[in-house]
């Protein structure tokens, strides 16, 4: 219960800082939006040329590597996007006023990186969906816990990318180092702001469903774009969230000026060792 009482007080803070700069919410919903955009155009055209031809090891292998890339182009997107919130949440810590440019200027200075960074973290779920498909049992055992082990020993990897300019590989290492005796709070933290956003974005899908049991066609487009309008929403608000919380929790571990609303003892905390 601890842990998880020290989860919500951090989302709290985390939302004190954000609400100071609250335009900074509408840059998951772009990039979101936008990376939706780049898988579509990127996988589209290799599912209809691809998708109905005969199931030989080439054309599957061809569609299989069509997809992948757009997945590391959508995951591109979402990692700049990322990258964004988390150097506006830097700037507001340093005493600084951010904006949506100076906020999407600081990531696109990263892009390269951040692209480096999307790669990798798609070939490393590629080949984690891959062992759970072939190998059983063991295979999804296998997967889910190294899909764990991996998000939460990257999970400062974009501050370090954004804050310290390093490379893939070198912020995986960075961001290990960091925070190698804070699984425990990283995936209490997870988990609560994964609550908390299915927990808000219930209305929207109460009134989705109900739109669309009503039988009128009216009611149901009103309805349903009304519930898809909060989902996404939430989901911004959700992700800007996370993104502050890991820059806060970044600049303690750095020894750098974080928000007077994020209480010491609590990120102190997440760095107690076990």
């Amino acid at each position: 219960m601890g842990r998880i009482s020290n989860a919500w007080r951090l989302a709290q803070a985390s939302w004190q800082v954000l609400s100071r700069d609250r335009e900074l919410i509408a840059i998951p919903i772009v990039a979101g939006v936008a990376a939706l955009v780049a898988f579509g155009m990127i996988a589209g055209p290799g599912v209809l040329l691809l998708g109905g031809t005969d199931e030989s090891d080439a054309s599957t292998f061809a569609l299989w590597l069509i997809v992948a890339v757009a997945a590391i182009a959508a995951s591109w997107v979402t990692a700049l996007g990322q990258a964004a919130v988390v150097a506006g949440a830097g700037q507001r810590m340093d005493g600084a006023d951010p904006t949506l440019a100076t906020a999407f200027d600081a990531a696109r200075a990263r892009s390269g990186r951040l692209f480096g960074w999307a790669f990798l973290a798609t070939v490393v779920s590629l080949v984690l969906d891959l062992i759970q498909e072939r190998l059983g049992l063991a295979g999804r055992i296998l997967g889910s816990l190294g899909n764990l082990a991996f998000s939460v020993m990257s999970f400062l990897a974009l501050p370090v990318i954004v804050f310290e300019d390093m490379g893939p590989i070198d912020s995986f290492k960075r961001s290990s180092q960091l925070l190698r005796t804070t699984w425990g709070e990283q995936i209490t933290f997870t988990f609560g702001m994964g609550l908390l956003g299915f927990l808000l974005a219930l209305p929207g899908i109460a009134l989705g469903a109900g739109a669309i049991a009503s039988g009128v066609l009216a009611v149901q487009v009103v309805g349903v774009a009304l519930a898809a309008t909060w989902v996404i929403a939430v989901a911004a608000v959700v992700s800007a969230l996370s993104a502050v919380y890991k820059t806060a929790l970044y600049r303690w571990a750095t020894k750098l000026p974080v928000d007077p609303a994020f209480d010491a003892s609590d990120l102190s905390g997440a760095f107690r060792r076990r």
